[in-house]
C-alpha cells in the first residue's frame, strides 16, 4: 500500500497527506513501524491476516511516480501489486472509493505515478476532500491544514477506507 503525500512537515494536516495518514493509520492498526529509508517510509508485516506493505515515499507529490519506480525496481514489485492511496478534490468530504484501474482523474501524483510506470494497473482507493464553499484555489486547499470540522470528518472515514484496503487486498489473494 503506497500513501500519497507530501513529506515535508508543513503538509501535515493538509488534504494532499490524507493518504500518507491512512498508511499510518494501517500501520498502526497492524502494529508495526516504520523503517526509514532516504527514499521512503517502509513497513512490512501482517494486517489482519494478509501480508502487506506499507510505503510512503519521500518526495514531493508531483514527482512521486519517479521515486515509487525506484523503489519498486530495488524492492522488485509490481503495479497490479500495489494499492495507491490518496485525496479525490472530486468527491465530497469523507467519501471513499475503491477502483481497479483508471486514469489519474486530475490528481498530479497519481498523474506522476502512471506516467512513470506507463500503465494505470493499480488498485487505489480515494478518500474524498472536497469542501464545498472552500474559497481557495484547488491547488492552495489542498496544501492547507483541515478545519476542525472537516478533521473530525477525514478521520471518522479512516474506517471506512481501511475496510476497502482489506477488500482490495482478499480480493487480490483469491486471484494470486
Amino acid at each position: 500500500m503506497v500513501g500519497l503525500g507530501n513529506p515535508e512537515a508543513r503538509y501535515a494536516g493538509t488534504p494532499h497527506n490524507v493518504g500518507y495518514e491512512l498508511v499510518d493509520h494501517l500501520l498502526v492498526s497492524a502494529g508495526l513501524n516504520w523503517d526509514e529509508t532516504p527514499e521512503a517510509w517502509i513497513a512490512r508485516g501482517i494486517l489482519q491476516g494478509h501480508r502487506v506493505c506499507l510505503v510512503k515515499i519521500r518526495m514531493p507529490m508531483n514527482l512521486i511516480g519517479v521515486g515509487l519506480k525506484r523503489l519498486a525496481e530495488q524492492m522488485r514489485f509490481s503495479p497490479e501489486q500495489c494499492i495507491l492511496i490518496y485525496d479525490e478534490l472530486d468527491m465530497p468530504l469523507g467519501s471513499i472509493r475503491s477502483r481497479l484501474s483508471g486514469g489519474a482523474g486530475g490528481h498530479r501524483g497519481a498523474a506522476s505515478i502512471l506516467e512513470a510506470f506507463q500503465t494505470d494497473a493499480f488498485r487505489r482507493v480515494k478518500v474524498g476532500v472536497d469542501q464545498e464553499g472552500a474559497k481557495l484555489n484547488r491547488v492552495d486547499y489542498v496544501l492547507t491544514p483541515l478545519s476542525a470540522v472537516s478533521r473530525d470528518v477525514v478521520d471518522q472515514a479512516m474506517q471506512t477506507a481501511e475496510a476497502h484496503v482489506l477488500k482490495l487486498l482478499a480480493a487480490q489473494k483469491k486471484t494470486s
